[in-house]
Order: structure tokens, then C-alpha cells, then sequence
């Protein structure tokens, strides 16, 4: 079964015809696709991070877009995975386990206790590939690419389980961030 339709089978993509849902970015959408429950489920988990691991465009392949010059990066050149906290959070730890890649998480704001960072973990002098569940302005990815940046690592590809395609791959190429998606709102409609 392919994620698209364990997706549907397991009800993680919700349709309403009445009020629609309000998503994060504050827009209305009759669409809701739930994939920080579709992470609670083990067999859905695996074939997200499966899916990640063997999209063609993987770690290892992807062009990296830094001033507007691009490459090729080798996979040896991948030393961390970003998770957007907190829906990337278990697909990115499944898929550090599977890669023995470490992982750093980005939350959405710097703390007011602790160590007072927005990041867990370390990415100075690191380049991170970075993985959030769903993305539709792009606000969330350019925030934590950002942080990531000044932190002192390197981000510029970052992977998503759906792209709303509200605009968040566009926002995201300004920022030279290359967003790919395993599924595409489109798809799901």
C-alpha cells in the first residue's frame, strides 16, 4: 500500500464540507491532513521514513542552493537531520535510528529557561537536512532554517511528508531552500 492511501484508510486526511478547518498559518482549508497523528501509527511512521530514505531526490542526491550556486552533495556530507518541532519530531528520530545520522530539533521559539536555544543539539559547522510534517505558507521552515543558519550550520533542503501548496515552496526558494515533498496537496484532493 502506497502512504497516500494508508493515509486516507487510517483517516489522517480529513475532508469537510461544512466550516472548514483554521490551520496554524491562521488560513481556512475544507482539507486537514493530520500527520503528526499519521506518526502515532507504526506501520505509517516506517513508510514515511522509507519513503524519505528512497525518494529519488534523497539526502545523498539533492542540489544544494547556497548564493545560487549548486552541487551536488555527496552522502558523507550529511551530518545532521533537522526536525521542526513538533511534527517532524518522531519521523526524523525513526529516520536518524534507521541512518545513524544524528538529529537536532528546532523549536518555533527560543526558550525562556534553560539553555535559552531554540535549537536541541548541535549543528555548528554541520550541514542539516531539515524535515517537517506539513508545510503551507513556509514560515515554519524559513524560521527554522534561520535558526539553523545562525546557529552556524548549513541548510538548504529541507523535506516534507505534504505540501499544501499555498506557497511555501516558492517562499522557500527565495531563502534558497529546495522543498521537496513526499505528497503534494494535489494528490490528495
Amino acid at each position: 500500500m502506497n502512504l497516500k492511501e494508508m493515509l486516507i484508510n487510517e483517516g489522517i486526511i480529513k475532508n469537510k464540507d461544512e466550516e472548514p478547518f483554521t490551520l496554524k498559518s491562521g488560513k481556512k482549508s475544507r482539507l486537514f491532513i493530520d500527520i503528526k497523528q499519521a506518526s502515532l501509527n507504526p506501520e505509517i511512521l516506517e513508510k514515511i521514513v522509507d519513503d524519505i530514505i528512497i525518494y529519488p531526490h534523497s539526502p545523498a542526491m539533492l542540489n544544494i542552493c547556497e548564493n545560487g550556486k549548486q552541487y551536488r552533495a555527496k552522502q558523507n556530507e550529511w551530518s545532521v537531520i533537522g526536525s521542526v518541532a513538533i511534527g517532524a519530531v518522531p519521523i526524523a528520530s525513526v529516520l536518524s535510528v534507521k541512518t545513524g545520522i544524528k538529529q537536532v530539533i528546532i523549536r518555533s521559539e527560543k526558550h525562556d529557561r534553560g539553555t535559552k536555544s531554540q535549537i536541541i543539539g548541535n549543528c555548528k559547522d554541520k550541514i542539516v537536512f531539515l524535515i517537517d510534517d506539513v508545510a503551507t505558507s513556509g514560515e515554519t521552515i524559513i524560521n527554522a532554517v534561520r535558526s539553523i543558519r545562525e546557529s552556524g550550520g548549513t541548510c538548504n533542503n529541507c523535506i516534507v511528508v505534504v505540501d499544501r501548496e499555498e506557497g511555501a515552496k516558492e517562499l522557500c526558494r527565495e531563502y534558497y531552500i529546495n522543498l521537496i515533498s513526499l505528497l503534494k496537496k494535489s494528490d490528495l484532493e
